[in-house]
């Protein structure tokens, strides 16, 4: 079987669905289904015209990137149609030279539209990825819905509560979910306080960070103002959390690293220094050393009002990182008893989870970290979530 993907991005550029899309084509390549990749170039490879992992692994790269995160509606724009356009003619020219089976698109939208068009001309059809509701303009989700996802063999989503909303609201029968994969022996945790020195100084961060000091990791990109707000409820639980120590000293021992950029990315920092948590707060901004980083943290929070099934919270679980996360999207079901779920907007219970967890013993901390990397291995890990793609394929 031979299957054409087509993504706007994929690793070692940014992004969930860029991760999704490497990992599953790596993973396809395994078990004899050969996967031809259409993608951007990023900058890591901005030299080469296709790379060829191996035998059943290929990646035909657009000559353009795609567009910053916080570029405006005319950026966004152009990008679309030269997607299109490019992704059209090089999908034309891998057709002369593979035979395909079926393809594969991710969202955002473009790639959508490149195998709807290849799908009506070669009567091949295609299945589409749609990794979340986090769109830039109205109008585009509806496209999305009603023309891409419409004309599919089969639409996936990552979250099990979004297709029982979009079957209700776009009455289609078409839907179905897989949720992300991970492949969890590429994480880690620091065992030791030596171990955890180095690493800190290896990072760069020995200037703000102590190895004794409670890390709390915020992970997400600042483009949405839905992700924005959450980040700031976290932010008034913190303050508060931090005001009702009972010994004082110890709020200084409390750190936040906040890793992402986007628009909103000043309204943060603003929010920051309004609450007096320049002590306690860092902001390190667009950073390429997650799993280091996660390999430090004693929690991770994701209090989003919006979310499919995000990676940041597999990752973290397989960095043996427990997670404080709303119940939106898929996080409820990956967290499981590993950590803490409260609802979008509930200050209060985020305060007192981050009391419960930092009260907890060595012993019940320990236990926690186990199961929530058990569970990435035994639910999310690439072996097991590969299969359902496999089955998914072949029908």
């Amino acid at each position: 079987m031979q299957i054409l993907r087509i993504s706007t991005r994929i690793f070692p550029d940014i992004g969930g669905p860029a991760k999704q899309a490497y990992l599953l084509s790596k993973y396809c390549s395994k078990n004899k289904i050969k996967t031809i990749n259409i993608a951007c170039k990023s900058k890591s490879n901005s030299f080469f015209k296709s790379k060829k992992i191996n035998d059943n692994f290929e990646i035909y790269y657009l000559p353009f990137q795609a567009p910053r995160i916080s570029a405006g509606l005319i950026k966004r724009t152009i990008f679309f149609l030269k997607f299109i356009i490019y992704g059209y003619l090089k999908a034309i020219k891998i057709k002369r030279k593979f035979q395909i089976d079926l393809i594969h698109a991710h969202s955002p939208l473009p790639s959508g539209f490149v195998a709807y068009f290849l799908s009506k001309i070669f009567k091949i059809p295609y299945i589409y990825t749609i990794h979340g509701l986090d769109y830039p303009y109205p109008f585009l989700f509806n496209l999305d819905i009603n023309f891409i996802a419409y004309n599919s063999k089969k639409t996936i989503l990552m979250s099990r509560k979004i297709v029982n909303f979009l079957k209700k609201k776009f009455k289609l029968k078409n839907f179905c979910w897989i949720p992300n994969a991970i492949e969890n022996l590429d994480y880690f945790h620091v065992s030791t306080e030596i171990e955890r020195e180095i690493l800190i100084r290896n990072l760069k961060l020995d200037f703000s960070l102590k190895t004794d000091d409670k890390i709390i990791l915020y992970i997400g990109y600042m483009i949405f103002l839905q992700k924005v707000l959450g980040m700031i409820d976290f932010l008034i639980a913190f303050q508060n959390f931090l005001k009702n120590l009972k010994e004082k000293k110890k709020a200084e021992k409390y750190k936040v690293l906040f890793i992402g950029e986007g628009k909103y990315t000043d309204l943060l920092k603003k929010k920051i220094r309004e609450f007096n948590l320049e002590e306690n707060v860092i902001f390190l901004g667009k950073r390429d050393d997650i799993k280091e980083l996660l390999a430090i943290a004693d929690l991770l929070v994701l209090t989003s009002y919006v979310e499919g099934c995000p990676n940041v919270i597999l990752e973290a679980m397989a960095s043996y990182v427990p997670c404080l996360g709303t119940n939106v999207g898929e996080i409820k079901h990956i967290i499981g008893n590993t950590g803490y779920i409260v609802n979008p907007g509930d200050i209060v219970n985020i305060e007192k989870n981050l009391g419960i967890f930092f009260n907890l013993s060595k012993i019940q901390r320990t236990d926690m970290m186990e199961k929530a990397k058990t569970k990435i291995k035994n639910q999310f890990d690439i072996n097991v979530i590969g299969k359902k793609w496999i089955k998914l394929y072949s029908h």
